[in-house]
């Protein structure tokens, strides 16, 4: 089965070329997406497989699907979706690989601990919106917001987001939700390198509004 890994990244040069090198020890294939960045993250991701710039700032969601999509034309049968920030160990790849495969499972999710490692303010989202989420469509993933996750591509389908922002790992997990798909969540490491990155108190705003709406319309 051939394994790709979609990546992406938006002003991200000081790590993105060690996520590249480290992530394709464990997979066929490596995509990055540069989703409009600012800085050299276009050159400093040139070793990558396949390598797509937007020339705008499209936000995550719309990225992975950029990325996805091409990892499906190239005969990904698997997709690992892991951030450029170096917040994930690629060396957990094969574990959940593994467990994908063996388990006949659709979707594997990382699952930060969150701990004093977390900062305060995401570590207090984090537990609201993953309770909101069992609340309101009766999955627990205990990390909703980690970017950490493998699945088929047939999953894919299902999962499919329309959210162009960080809404994008919520809604996927709505979507798995109704879809009824078989998943699993393993415990990855809590690593911080830039703790003003990632979700902000109004994205964590937006993700709670969505969910309510999803639940009434979807």
């Amino acid at each position: 089965m051939k394994t790709v890994a979609v990546i992406p990244a938006y002003n991200e040069d000081e790590t993105i070329a060690s996520v590249i090198e480290n992530t394709r020890k464990y997979v066929d294939s490596v995509i990055v997406v540069d989703d409009g960045s600012r800085d050299e993250t276009y050159e400093h991701a040139a070793e990558a497989d396949i390598l797509i710039r937007h020339s705008v700032n499209m936000n995550k969601g719309h990225a992975m699907i950029t990325g996805i999509e091409a990892a499906i034309r190239e005969g990904a049968d698997i997709i690992v979706a892991i951030d450029a920030d170096d917040q994930h160990d690629p060396e957990d790849i094969p574990l959940f690989i593994k467990t994908l495969i063996e388990e006949n499972l659709d979707i594997v999710f990382g699952s930060r601990k969150l701990d004093g490692n977390m900062p305060p303010v995401l570590r207090f989202g984090n537990l609201f919106l993953t309770t909101a989420t069992y609340a309101l469509y009766g999955i627990w993933i205990s990390d909703t917001q980690s970017g950490f996750r493998v699945f088929t591509k047939e999953a894919y389908k299902k999962i499919k987001w329309k959210s162009k922002d960080y809404r994008m790992e919520t809604e996927m997990i709505v979507n798995a939700a109704k879809n009824k798909l078989k998943y699993k969540e393993l415990k990855i490491k809590t690593r911080y390198n830039n703790p003003h990155k990632g979700t902000t108190v109004m994205d964590g705003i937006k993700i709670f509004t969505s969910l309510i709406i999803w639940r009434i319309t979807k």
